[in-house]
């Protein structure tokens, strides 16, 4: 009898053998465990389900309100099963066959089984009331098979996270119907109190266990005055971390100042130490708490109003939960990092095995890093194709990490489509916002970039469809020039909307393109955006070099924002006249060529944070699928609703998705100031406008029911909901993680060499406007000897610098007194 929770959101359910064989044959889960083997991305491994062996548990009410079968130590329901845990083992296989002489359903094993990580075994055997409780009986086990437990499977609600068939080593069905309710009644009750500790004599933990038990009955005053006993008698256990011990690095940390009472942050600052340790030391709270109190200046909270540390620890631990959820990966603070170094002469990154991050051209773990969040964001997208059917057409013919870059591209288009659009944001709500992409496609040659030209043709296709006339209209003019003669009259240009461009368009003909495409849309004037497609942008970047086309960055700078320019030539070709940018493009193209375009000389402008650049992922030898011409209409769903976007105007209400961006930007902004890192909080203050962009056609199509036609536009108000605001986090997330990979050390070198320039920029300040700063408001001559460092004799001195004073307007006598007052102290 087991129990199984397919995600943390979920209550848990029992299941029976039929359901069992579902789950570790299903496609889908045996893909995430090959990617967690492959690339060690732990989150791959949180997202799989998880069996319950040790218990059931009954129903109980979540935080939220809801009920269910929660998985609470508090409502445990023992089910006889005993689950040890083998970490670290190199070849689990060799490991069980050393254990296949012995008899297996003997011992009571019923279940033997390879961890996701490739590195572990999992092994489910029958409880011995006799041999105690579950920990007792993980001992027992563990010297029969000559192994070490893993301590931390003592509770009754561990999870053990799923495996694929093929990692079955050895199975007895009694699994699925056995059931011990001597050992139910026996240690239900205690479980359901906490005490999953050991009991029996001679258990490796009995005696320690026996320590923590009387603590708990001692209650909270004397826990305290036995830890503070400890510490006098330096009884301490030494907490380590990679070898290091944890109290110098935090004793590094505080070197320069201890949190007090006087500054008012001790409680904030054990929340981040208790951050920075949960990270440290891989989410384990009773070490963390542990060290915490530690720490001086939380022993004077204790004392002073009995501050709970352990819900310090909780707080720290629910945050970190929420940014793994939301955010890159987890990091201890820039001051931890910094005291690391500091003790160790090492960098944290190395100290865990990771690079320092690199540019675009990165190194191989860089690259991983990367190539980790793609499969994730693209199993992200997968789950959101029911919901958003349109994301599946756009994905077809894929791999999942390549998801994310097709949603870049697909999003880019639409939103063109959708020009007759607008929206309100939480900054200057006043203005309406236009649905603005500047997208960059990067990946190495032949790297899969063709999909990106299948999406412009067929999403593209009323802009393009729509400009045949405009076109074969100029065509005319221009052939009418060519072969007019020379007395006769000279044509009339026309004046047409043509909105698609190339690369190789003169910026002239760009700009005359961009006034002329302008339609009234209730009752305003609303000029329509323009759309570049390019599939080289190294190519795009030359042609830009010369010529009447060259260099259209100052162009592409103010498309994000719709920003005002303006030109006044003196040639009859080119237009006299102030107008908005409106431009999406979409390129695609290699590392060097994104390196041409972004570099550290022309960082500062502010194009790296106006663009969407997502990566597509090195193929590592992989041949693509075989594909064969079959002749379907595939691509139908794509043209109707290419159709209908362009039949779309007026205002977008998505205030809810707004309020979610601003909630997400507000934290990201709290994460760069606890890193006191402001290249972050450069990165991340765009990011909510790509969130709105890049999700808004999508969520018009899923609501598109609750719109009405107007003439020949679609229009009308819809409501948002949880999933649209999933949609939106994801993008942003994208778009913050990706500003970090290939912008991220440029922005941290962009900052530092800022720091270096306003200190050689800075004045000496001079001896005497320190010395009348040091004066008082109210001051005598002894105070003007003292400041200025005159002799005490020295009265005439004195008195020169108060003339001076006074004459300077810096200060004035105060009648009937040998004093005078400061005044005008701005002005020095």
């Amino acid at each position: 009898m087991l129990s199984i929770q397919t995600n943390f959101s979920y209550p848990t359910s029992v299941i029976n053998e039929q359901q069992f064989y579902a789950l570790v044959r299903a496609t889908k889960w045996n893909e995430y465990i090959d990617q967690f083997r492959l690339t060690g991305d732990a989150s791959l491994k949180r997202k799989l389900p998880a069996f319950i062996f040790q218990a059931t548990f009954d129903e109980t009410i979540s935080k939220s309100g809801k009920p269910g079968r929660w998985r609470k130590q508090s409502a445990t329901q023992l089910t006889g099963l005993v689950v040890m845990d083998i970490d670290h083992i190199e070849n689990p296989k060799a490991v069980f066959e050393k254990w296949t002489s012995m008899d297996l359903a003997k011992l009571g094993i019923l279940l033997v089984y390879i961890t996701p990580s490739g590195k572990g075994l999992k092994i489910v055997f029958k409880a011995d009331t006799k041999k105690g409780n579950l920990i007792d009986n993980q001992h027992f086990m563990a010297e029969i098979l000559d192994v070490i437990v893993d301590e931390s499977c003592k509770d009754a609600s561990r999870m053990s996270f799923i495996c694929k068939e093929e990692d079955i080593l050895y199975m007895n069905k009694e699994l699925f119907t056995y059931e011990n309710k001597e050992f139910a009644e026996k240690y239900n009750q205690l479980y359901r109190e906490g005490h999953s500790q050991a009991t029996m004599n001679g258990s490796p933990l009995s005696i320690a266990n026996a320590d923590v038990i009387s603590s708990r009955i001692l209650g909270q005053a004397k826990r305290q005055s036995r830890a503070a006993n400890s510490t006098e008698q330096g009884e301490l256990e030494v907490v380590l971390w990679k070898d290091y011990d944890v109290q110098l690095l935090i004793d590094k940390r505080y070197k320069e100042k201890l949190p007090c009472k006087t500054d008012s942050n001790r409680h904030n600052e054990s929340l981040k130490l208790a951050s920075d340790l949960l990270i440290m030391l891989d989410g384990d709270k009773r070490t963390v708490q542990m060290v915490l109190e530690r720490q001086s200046w939380v022993q004077e909270i204790i004392n002073e109003r009995n501050e709970n540390v352990a819900q310090t620890v909780e707080s720290a631990a629910d945050r970190m939960t929420e940014r793994e959820k939301k955010y890159l990966n987890q990091m201890p603070s820039k001051a931890m990092q910094k005291a690391i170094k500091e003790v160790t002469g090492k960098e944290y990154k190395e100290l865990i095995g990771l690079q320092p991050s690199a540019f675009s051209i990165t190194t191989d773990d860089s690259e991983t890093d990367i190539e980790r969040k793609l499969w994730e964001w693209g199993a992200q997208i997968e789950e959101l194709f029911e919901a958003y059917p349109i994301l599946k057409d756009i994905c077809k013919g894929l791999k999942r990490n390549q998801y994310p870059a097709a949603l870049a591209v697909a999003s880019a288009l639409m939103m063109t489509l959708m020009t007759r659009c607008t929206y309100r944001f939480y900054h200057r709500p006043e203005e309406k916002r236009r649905l603005n992409s500047s997208t960059l496609i990067v990946g190495d040659p032949a790297s899969g970039k063709s999909f990106a030209t299948r999406l412009y043709e067929i999403l593209a296709a009323p802009i393009i469809k729509a400009d045949k006339a405009g076109l074969e209209a100029i065509n005319r003019y221009r052939e009418e020039m060519r072969s007019k003669g020379a007395n006769k009259e000279k044509p009339k240009k026309p004046k047409v909307i043509v909105r698609d461009h190339p690369a190789r368009t003169s910026n002239a003909q760009f700009i005359q393109d961009m006034v002329n495409s302008v339609e009234i849309i209730d009752g305003e004037e609303m000029q329509l955006h323009m759309l570049t497609f390019d599939t080289e942008l190294d190519n795009t970047l030359s042609v830009q070099k010369g010529g009447s086309w060259i260099d259209k960055q100052n162009l592409e700078l103010k498309a994000f924002h719709n920003e005002i320019d303006g030109q006044a030539y003196s040639n009859n070709d080119s237009v006299m006249q102030n107008f908005k940018v409106t431009w999406n493009y979409i390129y695609t193209g290699t590392p060097l060529a994104l390196k041409k375009k972004i570099n550290e000389a022309n960082f500062g402008s502010g194009q790296a944070t106006r663009l969407t650049v997502v990566p597509l992922p090195n193929t590592h030898f992989q041949m693509m699928e075989r594909e064969r011409y079959t002749k379907s209409d595939d691509d139908k769903s794509l043209r109707y609703w290419a159709e209908m976007l362009d039949k779309t105007k007026g205002e977008l209400n998505v205030d809810k998705i707004i309020d979610v961006l601003y909630d997400w930007t507000a934290r990201r902004m709290a994460d760069a100031e606890e890193n006191n890192s402001k290249a972050e909080e450069m990165l991340v203050k765009r990011c909510a406008y790509h969130g709105i962009n890049m999700s808004a056609p999508f969520i018009m199509i899923r609501h598109w029911d609750e719109l009405h036609q107007k003439g020949e536009y679609w229009c009308g108000e819809f409501h948002t909901d949880e999933v649209d605001e999933k949609l939106a986090l994801l993008i942003v997330n994208m778009q913050f993680i990706c500003q970090q990979y290939y912008f991220g050390a440029m922005a941290e070198k962009y900052f530092d060499d800022q720091l270096r320039t306003d200190a050689a920029m800075k004045v000496r300040r001079k001896k005497t406007v320190d010395a009348y700063n040091e004066l008082p408001e109210i001051f005598n001559k002894d105070n003007v000897k003292h400041c200025y460092h005159y002799d005490k004799d020295n009265d005439d001195a004195a008195r020169q610098r108060i003339s001076l004073l006074i004459k300077d307007k810096l200060a004035e006598k105060i009648k009937g007194t040998k004093t005078w007052r400061k005044i005008n102290q701005s002005s020095i």
